[in-house]
């Protein structure tokens, strides 16, 4: 199944609700604190590449958080041991 949708270069809250974000988390976004907006009268807007590159970013800290979390767990560096201790 494609689930790819064509995003607009300027995306509004309704445009980052369709994306799968929440309303709070789409008018969070747009207050400015989290990403750059872009405000055209009294419409607030993301870039299409700013909000992809925090996407990006996020992903990419949360894959380092996993991989300490299973330092952190797991012995000899991840290394799983069988029932017998071997």
């Amino acid at each position: 199944m494609n689930n790819i949708i064509e995003l607009p270069m300027m995306m509004s809250a309704k445009d980052l609700q369709t994306m799968g974000f929440g309303r709070g988390m789409a008018y969070r976004l747009l207050r400015g604190d989290i990403v750059p907006v872009v405000t055209i009268g009294k419409r607030k807007f993301i870039r299409q590449n700013t909000l992809l590159d925090w996407l990006d970013e996020k992903e990419k800290s949360s894959e380092k958080k996993a991989e300490i979390s299973a330092d952190a767990i797991l012995p000899d560096g991840g290394e799983l041991y069988n029932n017998d201790g071997t």
